[in-house]
């Protein structure tokens, strides 16, 4: 259909132009979503990208709607010049797939604002530019709660993206009881733990459990098994039990992390074997890993995956830890018909990502990664992907024990009559150990 534009009024003109304007930031929000992966980085000269609450770098990347928190962002350069970045946010839905919402629906200021703050390294072999900005802040603060996604890009080029960064926004209005357990299916006793809980949500009205009430379900702040959509077991006013015993919340237990500590690069400690300086730059080689699927489980204290960035042979600030090449290796006669193995942990958003997949040496009968690490403290361990599955094994390199310590966290998000989306109304933290 033409509109002769003549015959328009000023008023229906303008009402027609806001709509296009809303459709057309709809469309581009939605065709960009489609292939925004919520933690990656784009850029291989970005590396060490952390999110977490102001004051701890061991605190997940949350915060609570109209409070006072804010979340610190930081990442390093590796190129030898200063660049002009900036960064956009984007609301995704309870499984982290861009919304229909358009920007005015969830976020109050600016769409993208520049980042100004940053710091060259400091007496370290590989240069770098620390980069870091606050959120929320007086620019851009969101005003509903859920899933978001931080996207930094070049400054000069918006379509140039450099990493994006997942974080949620709650609101803390329902109540989470939640145990951990060995799993009742006899046949997982010895490998796998198991979540039963209770939603209290007094005051919030949920229509439709089975739409309208959304659970996730976390282990070690992993992406490849995260639970989706477990529907309630019983139903009754304000009140939602999860109580199953065939499997719906059960986990393989894995085993305790295995460490690294590179805080100072002065001595070797296990599991390193070889410190060297090559043509300016540090090179850690590590001591072959031990396959712990059939050794005896033994409890070695852990930080579940994490990792802390430190230099304890300087000042400990951000600009002055070094970087170096470590040396990861496998040992396996032939390479596992399960999949491929990947190294995870904090420092890969406890994803598995095609950086740090590793790659079978046949001369050496060996699995090998050579990767850059910062100067720090690290829990890892070593996944297998099956062939066309998302979920990792730890079964064949890590075993799984029922005795090892896990962080557990439980998301849960509702749609509340008049809601467009489901809101984040509340999130818990358990441990396998001290919430049983």
């Amino acid at each position: 259909m033409v509109f002769p534009i003549c015959h328009i009024s000023n008023t229906g003109f303008m009402r027609i132009f806001l709509i296009l304007y809303v459709f057309l930031l709809f469309i581009s929000s939605y065709a960009f979503g489609q292939h925004l992966p919520p933690d990656y980085i784009y850029n291989p000269h970005i590396r060490f990208v952390e999110i977490y609450q102001e004051g701890s770098n061991q605190t997940f990347p949350i915060w609570e709607l109209n409070s006072n928190q804010t979340l610190k962002i930081s990442f390093d350069d590796l190129n030898q010049e200063t660049n002009r970045y900036a960064y956009e946010v984007i609301h995704c839905t309870y499984d982290w797939k861009p919304s229909d919402l358009v920007f005015m629906q969830y976020m109050q200021g600016f769409e993208s604002y520049e980042i100004f703050d940053f710091k060259l390294s400091t007496n370290t072999t590989q240069s770098y530019t620390h980069y870091w900005f606050h959120f929320p802040n007086e620019y851009m603060r969101p005003t509903i709660s859920g899933n978001y996604i931080i996207r930094v890009f070049d400054a000069n080029d918006k379509e140039n993206v450099i990493f994006t960064r997942r974080f949620w926004v709650v609101e803390n209005r329902v109540s989470i009881d939640a145990k951990v357990r060995y799993a009742s299916q006899v046949q997982l006793r010895n490998t796998h733990q198991e979540l039963y809980f209770t939603i209290r949500s007094a005051g919030v009205t949920v229509q439709d459990a089975y739409n309208d009430l959304k659970v996730v379900v976390m282990q070690n702040n992993r992406w490849d098994n995260v639970k989706y959509d477990i529907p309630p077991q019983f139903v009754s006013p304000g009140q939602f039990s999860y109580q199953y015993t065939t499997g719906e919340t059960a986990f393989p237990a894995g085993n305790q992390y295995r460490f690294l500590d590179l805080k100072t690069l002065m001595l070797i400690v296990e599991p390193v074997s070889k410190v060297m300086l090559d043509n300016g730059k540090y090179h850690i080689l590590l001591r072959p890993e031990i396959i712990r699927t059939y050794t005896n489980f033994q409890m070695r204290p852990d930080i579940n995956g994490r990792f802390a960035i430190y230099n304890q042979d300087n000042y400990g600030t951000s600009i002055d830890p070094d970087y170096a090449y470590v040396y990861f290796s496998v040992p396996a006669y032939e390479p596992f018909e399960e999949g491929d193995v990947y190294l995870t942990g904090g420092f890969t958003f406890g994803e598995m990502l095609p950086t740090y997949k590793m790659q079978y040496n046949a001369n050496y009968q060996m699995y090998e990664l050579v990767t850059q690490l910062k100067q720090g403290y690290y829990n890892y361990q070593y996944l297998i992907k099956p062939k066309g599955k998302k979920e990792g094994l730890t079964f064949p390199i890590e075993g799984d024990f029922a005795e090892t310590e896990n962080d557990y966290t439980i998301f849960v998000y509702i749609r509340q009559p008049g809601d467009i989306t489901h809101k984040l109304l509340g999130i818990s933290f358990i441990n396998s150990m001290k919430d049983r």
